[in-house]
Order: structure tokens, then sequence, then C-alpha cells
């Protein structure tokens, strides 16, 4: 079992994708600055979250939120402009300054029109980020909260998605059935697309 994160899990669920995220390509280039990087990089983690909670789910090991997983449900339709004003887009702004939100939607705009590309409006779920708090890494978290979202998908019969910009975590992914179906390049940062059909039970 795994917790389900609420409203008042935000803020910590934030800094701990903050600390797990700090050395992440599309992070640095969002805040080149690694001070400036330590102290807004939260307010990124919990935009995404909320919008996560409107569209998907997102999960912890335990109350104690040792770690983070952020899915969406890629049929969920509602308008990118109300998702995005009601997870706080506004807020966003005012906290991590106009360059680094620029940098952000520009990263953003290039992630979402490659998603529609590939998923050509297929229902997807989507591993948005999985993040553990470094003190509790190596503690096989990561593993539970992987294995939960996936169950979930293959109890729907819902393929899986992902993208990631450190191609360690494709080693990782593909021992869970994903597989290189895209890359790509934007802002000097290369970018691996993933796929996994569902296990479907005879």
């Amino acid at each position: 079992m795994v917790y389900q994160l609420r409203k008042p899990d935000i803020g910590n669920a934030s800094q701990v994708l903050g600390k797990s995220f700090i050395d992440y390509p599309v992070f640095k280039y969002i805040f080149p600055d690694v001070q400036t990087r330590k102290d807004k990089l939260f307010h990124v983690q919990a935009f995404l979250i909320k919008l996560a909670i409107h569209k998907g789910f997102v999960t912890a090991p335990s109350d104690k939120i040792e770690g983070v997983a952020v899915w969406v449900d890629s049929s969920n339709k509602q308008s990118p402009l109300m998702d995005g004003l009601r997870a706080g887009i506004l807020s966003l702004f005012k906290a991590i300054g106009i360059k680094p939100f620029a940098r952000l939607m520009k990263v953003g705009v290039k992630n979402e029109k490659t998603r529609k590309e590939i998923l050509q409006g297929q229902e997807c779920l989507i591993i948005e980020s999985i993040g553990i708090d470094p003190q509790f890494q190596k503690q096989k978290f990561a593993r539970k909260l992987i294995i939960s979202g996936l169950s979930h998908a293959d109890k729907e019969e819902t393929p899986c998605y992902l993208e990631t910009s450190n191609p360690i975590n494709m080693g990782i992914y593909k021992k869970y059935g994903f597989h290189l179906v895209h890359e790509f390049e934007k802002c000097n940062i290369k970018t691996y697309c993933l796929y996994r059909e569902p296990k479907i039970k005879a």
C-alpha cells in the first residue's frame, strides 16, 4: 500500500522533490545558479504536484513522505489554462521570476508537443516524476512507488509513458517493461521518451 497525497502534504512533498531533483538537467537549465535552484525549485514542484492532483494522483511510500510519485492521466481533457490557474501558475511566476519561468515554459511546451505526437490522443498514464528524499534513497521506496502505479495502470489496462533527461533512468524503467520510443534535444538537454504496454492478466 502507498499513501495518497492530500493538499496539506503538498509543502512537504514539494521539498522532497526539490531535493531529489536538484541536479536534474532540466532544472539546472531553468535555474543555472545552484543557490537559486536550492531556494526556488520547490515552487516548481509544488505547482506540478497541484496539477497532478487535479489531473491524476500523487503518492508517497507512507505519510512520512519519504519520496513522491506524480502520475497524470492523459485522458483528462480539462482546459490547460484553467488547470494552470487552479494550480497557481501566477503565484509560480511571482515566486521564481521572469527568466526561470520563461525557461520552464519553453521546456514544457516542447515536451507537451512531443508527447501529443507520440501518444496521438491515446489514453495513457504518465509518470511526471518520481523522486526520493536523499536521506531515504536505496531503501526500495522508488520501487514501491513505481510498482504501485504500474499495478493501477495494468488493472485499468492502460499504457504508461514517461520522459527522462537522465540516461541512467532508462535502464531502471526498462526493468519494468518500458522501452524507448523517441528521443529529442532541446536547450542542449537530451530527453528520452519511454512507453509501456499494460500487462493484462489472461
